[in-house]
């Protein structure tokens, strides 16, 4: 049975969905995953059933010969229209700049990520970073739209530093029941005057004060987010850290399964993990659309760290691939180095009988990872592409010389 408190708040989730009838302390809400199931709870009706009393049926008569409405986005197939959505990554990984990049774009009417959001303004409200730091990463993602701090204002960028502040939008009592804060009701004052096409909450443990693993309190919490996107006509993203068994486990959550029941679109950003667990490959990220209620699931992106914003990686088809070609390159680079130091050296030439990926496939360390001769020919077209390695003279000059090496 739910605590006293508990209970309450869940009599006022099921109040505020338009279930009025009163529990006795036996009867508990069912436990969900997804708001969709409490279509399939029905109260109990009274004695008597007046017609002004009647269930508002939904009239479907003149549907025949309608047009079907189109589904609305904020953005194509990935941010559905007046909805709240979930955006969690690890701290560090850049999901403070992809969000502030999307809401860019959203104002200069310019591409994110391959789509075109629905132009319009947009807010993003930043608990963990000061107004300089956020200065700097719009700065350089106006510097790559090509626009000015005035179009960005022009556009209706609206951020709102809440560092050091209280930046509390939903909270719970001391009797356990959810209620607003001044904030959230100033917040949704003017998304209802502004109309944000995306409204950015920075992040999800300033933002919300209650439990994690009560899921009458997150769906409470999800629902007021609903709301601020009604309101706005627009899009909620909320960003949030996963615990250590969200990201060992590769869902992205904290706290309760409802997390992901509760909100229409869901993103998880990570990193790129090497073969020992450590990160590969610091500049890469994979972006994965976990969720998406109305639209395609299971896209992900791969994105690279470029002059101080994410980009999409160019020819990347998965990142298990771009992971071990970075472990592959780092172990060329290793290998190269070694048989340096040892006075062995390998040349780049495929008919030399000292060609560098046949010399490194029979080495023990690279048999143990799995990498064979092709890898490393691969590997090596691409470290010469990036300058990282090069043909370096030597011997005497009546008889001249030539080894790969790494450039220094």
């Amino acid at each position: 049975m739910l605590s006293p408190p508990n209970r309450a708040m869940a009599l006022q989730v099921f109040k505020d969905l338009g279930y009025e009838r009163e529990m006795s302390p036996a009867d508990e809400p069912p436990p969900v995953d997804s708001f969709d199931a409490y279509n399939d709870v029905a109260p109990a009706a009274p004695a008597h059933v007046g017609a002004a009393e009647n269930l508002p049926w939904l009239d479907m008569t003149g549907w025949d010969g309608r047009a079907i409405p189109e589904r609305k986005w904020a953005i194509k197939d990935r941010v559905p229209l007046r909805q709240a959505g979930l955006f969690s990554g690890e701290g560090g990984t850049g999901k403070s700049i992809i969000e502030l990049m999307k809401n860019v774009a959203h104002v200069t009417a310019k591409d994110w990520l391959g789509t075109l959001p629905e132009p319009g303004p947009a807010f993003y409200l930043g608990a963990e970073d000061d107004q300089d730091e956020i200065h700097i990463r719009l700065a350089a993602i106006a510097q790559h739209y090509g626009v000015t701090f005035r179009d960005l204002t022009d556009g209706g960028l609206h951020v709102l530093p809440l560092l050091g502040q209280d930046a509390t939008l939903v909270a719970p009592t001391k009797s356990g029941k959810v209620e607003l804060t001044a904030l959230y009701r100033r917040l949704y004052e003017a998304a209802g005057d502004i109309k944000p096409r995306n409204i950015s909450i920075d992040t999800l443990s300033r933002a919300f004060s209650g439990n994690e693993i009560d899921r009458v309190q997150v769906y409470a919490f999800a629902m007021h987010m609903q709301a601020l996107a009604k309101v706005a006509d627009g899009s909620v993203t909320v960003l949030s850290h996963p615990s250590l068994q969200g990201i060992n486990s590769g869902s992205g959550l904290s706290g309760s399964t409802a997390w992901h029941g509760a909100f229409r679109f869901r993103q998880y950003l990570k990193g790129v993990k090497g073969e020992d667990g450590e990160q590969a490959d610091n500049d890469l990220r994979e972006l994965e659309f976990k969720k998406n209620q109305y639209g395609p699931r299971g896209e992900t992106l791969v994105l690279r760290y470029q002059r101080g914003l994410f980009l999409p990686e160019g020819g990347a088809s998965s990142l298990d691939k771009l992971a071990r070609e970075a472990k592959t390159e780092e172990t060329f680079l290793d290998l190269l180095r070694r048989f340096a130091g040892q006075g062995r050296n390998v040349s780049a030439t495929p008919t030399a009988p000292n060609y560098a990926p046949t010399a490194f496939a029979d080495d023990p360390d690279a048999k143990r990872l799995g990498f064979r001769k092709a890898d490393f020919k691969d590997a090596m077209a691409r470290l010469f592409s990036a300058g990282k390695v090069h043909i370096e003279n030597y011997g005497r000059p009546s008889r001249p010389a030539s080894r790969l090496a790494v450039k220094q």
